[in-house]
């Protein structure tokens, strides 16, 4: 659990401080949309490593686990784009499909680096 809070901090800071780097340079619905997009992120990407955590002593779990955690971050990002192409939301469609890519992408390099972290410490000796 404590691996899941540390994740959790850094992924919410990182996603913050590109929110904040960005927020200038973006209108009303573009800052809606990198809003919605690191929303988004973080609820995939934490819910994601939490079923890593869970699964990774299992037999096969541990890759059943990355690829279900593949399978929804393409799900999300499938769905956030039909959502904005077909739906009228008033969302910058562009900064929420640039910027969910791009969360989705820094925050499973982060998951890959706390994992690592995590096999390490485990392994005796």
């Amino acid at each position: 659990m404590k691996h899941w809070w540390m994740y959790a901090g850094c992924s919410a800071a990182i996603v913050g401080v590109a929110v904040a780097l960005v927020w200038q340079g973006l209108d009303g619905p573009g800052r809606e949309g990198i809003v919605w997009a690191a929303a988004l992120a973080l609820l995939v990407q934490l819910s994601a490593f939490a079923l890593v955590l869970v699964l990774r002593d299992r037999s096969q779990g541990f890759l059943l686990a990355l690829a279900g955690g593949t399978m929804a971050r393409l799900g999300v990002f499938g769905a956030a784009g039909v959502v904005v192409t077909v739906v009228e939301t008033g969302v910058g469609a562009g900064a929420l499909l640039l910027g969910l890519a791009t969360f989705l992408f820094l925050l499973a390099l982060l998951e890959g680096f706390f994992l690592q972290g995590e096999n390490t410490k485990r392994q005796p000796g």
